[in-house]
């Protein structure tokens, strides 16, 4: 028997191997159009270069690369790799491209064992090296659709990854192969746990649901890639299964999120907590006032509310400014903190108002031991820009279920109650009370009507005579706000300012009275053909607005009035005053010409020098010494050191709360140069004072 080697084989039987590839050849979707010549000249030039192969000498480790498809490349275009691009450029499929080699192996297997041209021993090895070639010739002509298909894969910025059936890793995007900080042969073949992933068991069981559900599983890991800071990914493992429905592999994206994820955690953060103290908000606060309450619900046990308002805040923040009030605040934090359990909740509402829930309370004595600790560290000195300041708080507490069922009548009540404690005397704590329910009522209804009251025209102004004491003449007069209630009457000042104060109406209602007060001066100065002054008070609330004050010397130019046909009365708190929104306001009413009263001297802490430095033009001798000047030698003394102090200065001076006649000749003789009180005139409507400048038929002299 003659004998042949296959690849001699190959070459004298080349077109029949070619027209038994090319009925199976017809059959494939993507050749049918084709060009025929061209399709068999392709399998021509493959067999042939397998020939030419198989004539070389090869060693077992070349054999072994190629069996692999993973022979050295010569760097040159084969002819499987033009196979491999004109079947990606005609549109064939990797299974389609594929089926042509296979086809191609069949038909030169079959044919070379039906010749019996070569002994069984050497037909085996030349079989093996046959298929060791054309496993090669396989992955040359893939080669294109693996570079395209990895290029596709590569150009995600998400992890991309293939697994097998049995969990380990067959391909692997270069942002995968990157994140584990190697090169792709020593990841590929290893599963989660041989990667060192720290979440690897649950990744594993997620694949194994996979492979055993054949239904896409999704999920979030963690990972510290090059020891770096950890990067959070979300996941999911998506099943390939083939035509029969048998599961190939399970395809893997992973994405990045740690950026989102921070966002979302600082959205979170930014919704729940404050951004200051890092505490708690007020939203955050009320979900969990809300939870404590259903579970103490269940357990039976109480829960104790307290509502924290520092005493003295606002004096820090006006006189060192903000970033000091800022610091005192997170010092305020952290002391409240240190005084509570860790199963306690602390939080800022905002400004200067605390909030802490103590869950699980047994004993009320146990409430107010840690009341009192809380009172004794926030009345502790804190340092503050290298500075000691002085601080207190007053303290509202308030019971579940004793006083109140809801979160929103539990926080309610502890407001009440600490407004309580502060009118108690601030540095103390208050309980909540009934009679404390029925207060705030009122006090609702009583803010309810101010907000009515201009609308309504409810308020009034009525102006008090001030007298030239040395001839008691009427020299200028104060405009003083009424409110006529409709159900309360007349009420004073006292009744509503502070409600005022509170609910952001001030603003609204000095403007009102000042306006009243400009054209009232123009009234009476035209009457009197002179100018006649009119002051007006200020809060110190109005005073630390943000809202500047404008627009007066316009105002007071297109009344044709003289600039000191205005005075501006304030505290001696206001005077002395850092803050920049105060400090503004005293400097533009300089400026615009209108002079400054300092109501109630006598009780506070101004200096000569600051008198001096805020250009001062009248004191107002504090009605309490006025009325103790017939019996208080101690009064007398105050007194008379004001006018002499003041006259030296260069500023008048004026007694409020004149009474009595001895009052009268007391201060006369001081030389106190005004007075205003009952002994001279009450408070009267803006008519009623037109009539008593009327009937007073000497003129007020020239205002100084």
């Amino acid at each position: 028997m003659s004998t042949m080697t296959l690849a001699d084989f190959i070459r004298t039987n080349i077109e029949v191997i070619v027209s038994r590839w090319e009925g199976f050849a017809k059959t494939i979707p993507g050749a049918r159009h084709m060009d025929r010549v061209e399709l068999k000249d392709h399998a021509k030039g493959i067999l042939l270069t397998i020939a030419a192969d198989l004539d070389q000498t090869q060693t077992s480790l070349e054999q072994a690369a190629k069996s692999e498809g993973k022979a050295p490349d010569a760097g040159k275009e084969t002819q499987a790799k033009v196979h491999g691009n004109d079947r990606l450029s005609a549109g064939f499929s990797i299974d389609e491209a594929m089926s042509e080699f296979r086809a191609l192996r069949a038909s030169v297997m079959q044919l070379w064992g039906d010749s019996a041209l070569t002994a069984p021993q050497a037909a085996s090895e030349e079989g093996t090296r046959f298929n060791e070639a054309i496993d090669q010739a396989i992955s040359e002509s893939l080669e294109r659709y693996s570079r395209l298909f990895d290029a596709l894969m590569s150009s995600s910025p998400d992890l991309n990854f293939i697994m097998d059936i049995r969990g380990r890793l067959v391909y692997a995007n270069k942002v995968t192969v990157r994140l584990f900080n190697g090169p792709l042969e020593e990841i590929i073949g290893k599963n989660f746990i041989d990667l060192g992933l720290p979440n690897a068991i649950e990744l594993q069981q997620k694949l194994q649901g996979v492979i055993d559900s054949r239904i896409s599983q999704s999920g979030e890991m963690s990972f510290s890639p090059h020891a770096k800071d950890e990067a959070v990914f979300e996941y999911i493992f998506e099943p390939v299964s083939n035509d029969g429905g048998h599961l190939d592999a399970i395809a893997a994206t992973a994405r990045n999120v740690t950026e989102r994820k921070a966002s979302e955690e600082e959205a979170i953060r930014s919704a729940n907590y404050d951004f200051l103290t890092g505490l708690p908000n007020r939203s955050y606060f009320l979900n969990h006032l809300d939870e404590d309450v259903k579970r103490a619900e269940r357990s039976g046990l109480s829960i104790a509310l307290l509502f924290i308002d520092l005493d003295g805040f606002k004096n820090v923040n006006d006189r060192q400014g903000h970033d000091a009030g800022d610091q005192l605040l997170q010092q305020v934090a952290q002391r409240i903190g240190r005084c509570v359990r860790g199963t306690d909740t602390v939080a800022r509402l905002g400004g200067d108002e605390f909030t802490v829930i103590l869950a699980d309370v047994n004993k009320v004595l146990h409430v107010e031991i840690l009341v009192q600790e809380m009172l004794v560290a926030l009345a502790t000195p804190f340092s503050i820009l290298g500075q000691d300041v002085q601080i207190s708080a007053s303290i509202g507490v308030t019971l579940f279920p004793q006083d109140a069922s809801t979160p929103e009548d539990l926080l309610r009540n502890a407001d009440q109650a600490m407004y309580a404690a502060k009118n108690a005397g601030k540095s103390c704590f208050s309980y909540f009370t009934g009679t404390m329910r029925d207060a705030a009522w009122a006090r609702l209804k009583m803010i309810d009507a101010l907000s009515r009251a201009m609308p309504h025209n409810e308020l009034v102004v009525y102006y008090q005579p001030i007298v030239e004491l040395a001839d008691e003449r009427i020299a200028k007069a104060e405009a003083l706000l009424r409110w006529r209630h409709p159900s309360a009457g007349l009420l004073l000042p006292n009744d509503f300012i502070g409600l005022a104060e509170e609910t952001g109406l001030i603003g609204e209602i000095g403007e009102w009275v000042l306006n009243d007060a400009m054209h009232r001066a123009r009234e009476w100065s035209t009457l009197l053909g002179r100018p006649f002054q009119i002051s007006v008070n200020k809060s110190p609330v109005e005073l630390m607005s943000k809202l500047p004050m404008k627009d007066w010397d316009t105002r007071l130019t297109a009344l044709a009035l003289a600039r000191n046909s205005l005075a501006v009365e304030i505290t001696e708190g206001a005077l002395i005053n850092e803050s920049p929104n105060v400090r503004e306001k005293l400097d533009y009413l300089r400026t615009v010409g209108v002079q400054l009263s300092i109501d109630d001297f006598g009780t506070g802490w101004s200096s000569m020098r600051i008198l001096k430095q805020r250009s001062v033009d009248f004191l107002k001798i504090d009605l309490s010494l006025v009325r103790e000047l017939a019996t208080s030698g101690d009064s007398r003394s105050i007194a008379k050191m004001i006018i002499v102090m003041a006259h030296k200065l260069g500023l008048k001076v004026i007694a409020e709360g004149v009474e009595t006649v001895e009052q009268r000749d007391w201060l006369r003789e001081a030389k106190c140069d005004y007075a205003q009180g009952y002994l001279f005139s009450a408070p009267v409507s803006s008519l009623e004072l037109a009539k008593l400048l009327k009937a007073d038929t000497r003129r007020p002299p020239e205002l100084s």
